[in-house]
């Protein structure tokens, strides 16, 4: 009954099984022997496709899944995505092409229900259902083989996100500790130039005041002009030294180290009280949050800045402080009465608080009209691990 003669019947099975041993090798050269040479793994997928040809033939092209486990290799064991793409599309295509139904129109051949028909109906039932359980296993096999792939790569890119995440925790942590680092380094050469200035010019000029109250007494009262002048030349003497001690207190990082900064602000303000008639107030509210050593330098810098500006540039006779303390911010507003001006020009101190006050993420502003005094608003979020 059959319409072409099939292949000898011995050759299919011993053919078959001979290029399945072929592809057994070829994939233990490709895990092992060849695993990290690119060029040569390409090689031996070409000559799977040319083994799996010739078992399609072999089988008269009864089924063709197969051509789907070098899909899967190729996801494995192909590095390039160029030469991936380019084998799964021969791959493909020969899956497309590799089809009874399409090659039966040119080519005669023996189709596989010619085989079924010799039996009877029971055995044809169980070589049917054995063919269709093989058929559906292969295919299950292929799609578990890529949902586990797909998976792995969700898998790997979720510790890959969380990965990038920490590098990017510990790369800001990195950042902070070397601003703190540079910081530290600075703060170190301006206390030693703190020190040096205070040392040298310091004991220099005390010297000099007290050989001038030497002078003093030995002109006593019988030359009363030149004692006159002697004292003169002491007062510029005793104010240069007391200048040049104020300077160094600002030069010198740590002047809050040995104080908290709400005291240090009230020796502050105590200092500009004492100078003239301008008057400073403080006023604080919430609970007083204890914070690192840059956020207090930040803050006493800005206080120290702003009362500066508005005593020097402003005139101002009256300044208040007021420092709001929130759950996780500080917020700081400095008013003044000064003669205030209609076009803020950001000197270098305004410009520097910008900057101090931005590096810690925090924000601020000024506000001022000809005649209204000068307002300094700042906002600076405290970090978590300040808190006590």
């Amino acid at each position: 009954m059959a319409r072409y003669l099939p292949h000898i019947a011995w050759k299919v099975p011993t053919i078959s099984i001979v290029l399945c041993i072929l592809l057994g090798f070829s994939n233990f050269l490709k895990s092992t022997v060849f695993s990290q040479q690119q060029s040569k793994i390409v090689l031996l997928y070409i000559l799977d496709l040319l083994i799996f040809s010739l078992i399609t033939y072999t089988l008269n092209f009864s089924y063709k899944g197969y051509f789907l486990y070098i899909c899967a290799g190729l996801f494995l064991q192909i590095q390039g995505l160029s030469i991936r793409l380019i084998m799964l599309v021969i791959t493909l295509g020969c899956f497309t092409f590799f089809d009874y139904d399409l090659l039966t129109v040119q080519v005669n051949m023996l189709p596989f229900q010619e085989y079924i028909n010799y039996y009877n109906l029971t055995n044809q039932f169980y070589l049917y259902g054995i063919k269709s359980l093989l058929e559906s296993a292969n295919l299950i096999l292929v799609m578990i083989f890529f949902y586990m792939l797909i998976n792995s790569k969700i898998r790997e890119n979720k510790e890959f996100i969380q990965l990038n995440n920490k590098l990017k925790v510990n790369i800001k942590e990195l950042n902070i500790a070397n601003e703190k680092l540079e910081e530290a380094g600075r703060m170190k050469e301006r206390n030693r130039l703190a020190h040096e200035i205070h040392d040298i010019l310091g004991h220099s000029l005390t010297c000099i005041s007290t050989g001038l109250e030497a002078c003093m007494e030995v002109a006593g009262k019988s030359n009363p002009g030149l004692t006159k002048h002697i004292y003169k030349i002491k007062k510029v003497s005793d104010k240069g030294l007391l200048d040049i001690r104020r300077s160094v207190r600002e030069l010198k990082s740590d002047v809050i180290d040995e104080a908290s900064l709400i005291k240090s602000v009230k020796e502050l303000i105590e200092g500009i009280n004492s100078l003239g008639k301008q008057i400073a107030t403080l006023n604080i509210e919430g609970e007083i949050i204890t914070m690192q050593h840059d956020e207090e330098l930040t803050v006493y810098r800005l206080v120290q800045e702003s009362t500066t500006n508005s005593i020097r540039h402003g005139k101002a006779s009256r300044i208040h402080i007021d420092m709001t303390f929130e759950k996780m911010n500080l917020m700081i507003r400095i008013t003044d009465d000064g003669k205030g001006c209609s076009f803020i020009v950001k000197n270098f101190g305004i410009s520097h608080m910008e900057e101090q006050v931005s590096m810690l993420g925090g924000s601020i502003r000024f506000i001022s009209d000809q005649g209204s005094g000068f307002i300094t608003i700042a906002h600076l979020p405290l970090r978590s691990e300040t808190l006590k």
